[in-house]
């Protein structure tokens, strides 16, 4: 009697139907909006240093300017121009030595007529190869100045670490960049006090280093080591008047 009274007086509304439910069912975590969702996937996956001995990892520490600083530029006309001058040079000695003369040789026959026109033939086809090589072999199209950590900070720890430079011209490198016969890079690893200024190949070389150590090392068939550059009006946009400096270094130096 008491039990059906209790369950006559028992009243089961919507209301309270859902908060039983809800109390009952799962718990799922709220929606995120995919912005908020991205940014979690990529905090997950960015790589963070190892901890030593509970120790959080320092912060990488940002530079200002890379580890090879340009510090001289040739100008891309200038660059650009050698460069064209070089390949011509070597299309037109294929073409007087490859085409002209054999096939000049072939319908006249051999005789004094065609000697001294074939071999005017090969002096057009070897002559501007090699003055062209010989003249723009030193032409300096980038230098580089190799950085340590302290001096690509800032551009003022950069003068400073110039300006301490002759005590360090031991240890600095230069990487030049010169051109080959075939208008491809060759960069030349130099110490700073290895450079001497120079007036050779009619005021062309201006720069000059001694490579017979180096070229002792390398084999008979490897190409001999740079030791003569052609240094122009640089054209730098990223920092300027660092080669200047270095330059007035080297120069007092040698005096």
């Amino acid at each position: 009697m008491l039990f059906t009274t209790a369950l006559r007086n028992v009243q089961l509304r919507p209301m309270g139907l859902r908060l039983c439910r809800a109390s009952i069912a799962p718990r799922f975590v709220s929606p995120r909006s995919p912005s908020q969702i991205l940014c979690r996937r990529l905090a997950s996956t960015t790589p963070t240093k190892p901890v030593a001995n509970g120790l959080k990892a320092a912060p990488e520490r940002k530079y200002m300017y890379p580890e090879r600083l340009c510090i001289y530029h040739a100008g891309t006309g200038r660059v650009t121009f050698l460069a064209c001058l070089k390949l011509s040079t070597i299309f037109v000695f294929a073409f007087f030595g490859f085409v002209v003369t054999p096939t000049y040789i072939e319908k006249t026959g051999w005789g004094d007529t065609t000697l001294r026109t074939g071999s005017t033939a090969m002096a057009a086809a070897v002559g501007p190869l090699l003055i062209v090589g010989y003249l723009t072999s030193p032409f300096v199209s980038f230098m580089h100045l190799r950085l340590p950590p302290f001096a690509r900070v800032s551009e003022e720890a950069l003068r400073s670490f110039v300006k301490r430079l002759p005590a360090q011209a031991q240890t600095t490198e230069l990487d030049i960049t010169t051109m080959s016969a075939i208008a491809k890079p060759r960069v030349s690893k130099v110490k700073l006090s290895e450079l001497r200024p120079a007036n050779q190949r009619l005021g062309i070389v201006n720069y000059v280093r001694d490579t017979t150590a180096e070229n002792a090392t390398r084999k008979w068939y490897n190409f001999r080591a740079v030791g003569k550059f052609n240094v122009q009006h640089n054209m730098s946009p990223r920092v300027r008047g660092i080669w200047e400096e270095i330059a007035a270094m080297i120069t007092k130096q040698a005096a």
